[in-house]
């Protein structure tokens, strides 16, 4: 998707490139018809509309990630979604427009409070500013699924599956 920054990094996480090697099919599913979705959307054009065209290439990276969010919205369908109260106004518009019945709710930064224990999804954008964060999501025993893309990481609390962490080369 992006130039490689880190080739260690890269070379790590390419067990699971495209879902070679997961087995889960919530997993699967996920990885094959979010992560790795190829085209466009139908409201690729109207969110890319909030960048200005050259913001769009400086900003490469922040407006995929707003893609991602988008698409997890759209694929997972929530009634509520949890955005911490410091993120811009850009999030909240790709997550509306993915699930437009889902209510979103400024929380602060302690998002575990907030999240029940059934059929939830955490994204946590910036892991390498917010690693303590994430590992506190990782590790705790109401997280059954989780993702790390590297720059964000996605985690899932279902509780009929098994606790499961992934490293995603994304």
């Amino acid at each position: 998707m992006l130039p490689i920054r880190n080739p260690f990094l890269w070379l790590v996480r390419w067990r699971h490139r495209k879902g070679y090697g997961i087995h889960s099919p919530f997993a699967y599913n996920l990885v094959t018809q979010v992560l790795y979705t190829p085209g466009r959307y139908y409201a690729d054009d109207r969110l890319d509309g909030l960048f200005p065209w050259w913001e769009r290439y400086v900003l490469r990276r922040r407006l995929v990630c707003h893609r991602l969010l988008f698409r997890l919205a759209n694929y997972w369908q929530p009634r509520e979604i949890h955005v911490p109260a410091d993120v811009d106004g850009e999030v909240n518009s790709f997550l509306h427009a993915g699930c437009k019945h889902a209510r979103l709710m400024m929380v602060d930064d302690e998002v575990l409070n907030y999240v029940g224990n059934r059929g939830r999804m955490v994204v946590v954008q910036n892991l390498s500013k917010h690693a303590r964060r994430w590992r506190q999501i990782v590790d705790d025993p109401r997280v059954t699924v989780s993702f790390d893309l590297g720059d964000m990481g996605v985690a899932f609390f279902l509780p009929r599956m098994e606790k499961q962490h992934y490293i995603i080369n994304w």
